[in-house]
């Protein structure tokens, strides 16, 4: 049985909603949309808008202590040219045994995830999360079947995610596999530790394998977590841009908070090593050489009666942010000499919920030392430029011989609750962000990157209705 002092923090350790009980209708729906801007009238700012409908829906028992449910979660996209697009976002369907004697909570579970595999992944705070999608050139879905054991104290789980994977050498999709494991224990009721493991083959490198060359992606990893919590649960702050990549975005914002008075805190650490084979494009004839990488996070929160308070510190070195991808450039492993930065990045907010309008009013300030690389010139011809990384593969050039510099972001957040049917997110942010440029023509012709203004306007809102 999970302890009634384990919070969402605790909840999300193993990146697990918690079960719906008895109580529960039997069938739940959300529509949600979200719009973005991160740079109002500043061009090249990321902008997107997105609708998600999610559905779920379980049994009364089917046989004694069984049961089944499954969650249909997806995204609904309006094209100009290609008409209605459909995106999974993690749908499930669900399993539960529960032995005769053993306590609510408790049982054995099978979870199978048909056709997107974001809800199993490796860490748990979502900056330092990977592998939520196991292989990048698939030729089809990515499917996982789950298996799961949860006593009274402690939780293991064991997953193995699947697809078909384009092999370049033999010009066919072959099957590959990807095994995660691990668990948590409540050491107290206070402390929970929790771990996890993973092991898989991406597939072939599509580069040598043009020369003929059989030369494959291993990647070994592992995860370790620990949650320390005192009081009334603590819910997430206002922090839209920061979870966009969790399938569970649309679920958890929108649970209930609780106010029931007195202090609360909840501390959590994790740390994520990671090792991969990729490319040494140094050798001749080509090579394959292993490029670890690692990320850490420390989040604490802080309630006390309406009050609430988030900080939330991260590191993610180059490496880890491009693990998914995998490389820089694709399946190629940093130059020996090149200069590579971790991203470094730490956040405080506040806010204060006024009961009698359920309006949840707050402020954030975020500072960040983006990561980076510069790779040394092969010839004097060449620029000695740095690449700044904001996620994989997303990345601005900086004119030549200039350093990364911190970006600085202050928003201001507000959560309005409409009862149980409909709730609203929203925040104005304001960005300083030095390392913003474009290429433009200089007076010879050659397009050459060049900074633009520093500051940058944002707006984001999420509406959601529950039926």
């Amino acid at each position: 049985m999970t302890s009634p002092l384990l919070t969402l923090p605790l909840l999300l350790l193993l990146g697990q909603a918690s079960a719906p009980t008895s109580t529960e209708p039997p069938f739940q729906a959300r529509l949600s949309f979200y719009a973005t801007d991160e740079g109002i009238d500043t061009q090249g700012a990321p902008t997107g808008t997105s609708f998600h409908a999610a559905l779920e829906g379980h049994t009364p028992e089917l046989a004694s202590g069984l049961r089944a449910e499954a969650a249909l979660s997806f995204f609904l996209t309006l094209g100009n040219s290609q008409g209605m697009g459909f995106s999974d976002n993690g749908s499930t369907v669900r399993l539960r045994y529960r032995p005769s004697g053993w306590e609510a909570g408790e049982g054995l579970s099978a979870v199978v995830h048909p056709m997107s595999t974001s809800r199993l992944y490796m860490g748990f705070t979502y900056p330092v999360t990977w592998e939520r999608q196991a292989f990048p050139r698939r030729s089809a879905a990515e499917s996982a079947l789950e298996l799961r054991l949860s006593r009274q104290r402690w939780d293991a789980f064991v997953a193995l995610k699947s697809a078909p994977v384009f092999d370049d050498l033999e010009l066919e999709a072959s099957r590959r596999y990807a095994l995660l494991a691990g668990g948590f224990l409540d050491v107290t009721p206070e402390v929970r530790l929790a771990a996890k493991g993973t092991v898989l083959n991406r597939g072939q490198i599509p580069g040598v394998a043009n020369l003929g060359i059989e030369m494959h992606v291993p990647v070994r990893g592992a995860s370790l977590g620990a949650v320390w919590h005192r009081g009334a649960p603590i819910g997430n702050n206002v922090d839209l841009a920061l979870y966009q990549g969790d399938p569970t975005f649309f679920e958890r914002f929108f649970q209930p908070e609780t106010y029931p008075g007195g202090f609360a805190a909840s501390v959590s650490l994790e740390g994520s090593i990671v090792s991969q084979g990729l490319h040494d494009r140094e050798t001749d004839p080509p090579q394959r050489r292993t490029q670890p990488s690692g990320a850490g996070a420390l989040e604490a929160r802080v309630k006390q009666g309406f009050w609430r308070a988030h900080v939330l510190a991260y590191v993610r070195s180059l490496g880890f942010i491009q693990v998914d991808v995998p490389g820089f450039p694709p399946y190629q492993a940093f130059m020996s000499d090149a200069e590579t930065r971790a991203e470094v990045s730490g956040t405080l907010s506040s806010d204060y919920h006024l009961q009698d309008w359920g309006l949840t009013p707050g402020l954030l300030v975020r500072v960040t030392r983006p990561a980076s690389l510069r790779n040394p010139p092969v010839s004097p011809l060449i620029s000695n430029s740095t690449a700044v990384f904001q996620g994989p593969n997303r990345l601005t050039l900086l004119p030549e011989g200039e350093d990364p510099k911190l970006v600085v972001t202050v928003k201001a957040t507000a959560r309005w609750d409409l009862g149980t049917i409909a709730g609203v997110l929203a925040e104005v942010s304001y960005t300083h962000d030095p390392n913003r440029t474009l290429f433009e023509d200089d007076e010879t012709g050659v397009s050459r990157p060049v900074f633009q203004p520093a500051g940058a306007v944002g707006v984001s809102v999420l509406l959601q209705a529950r039926f």
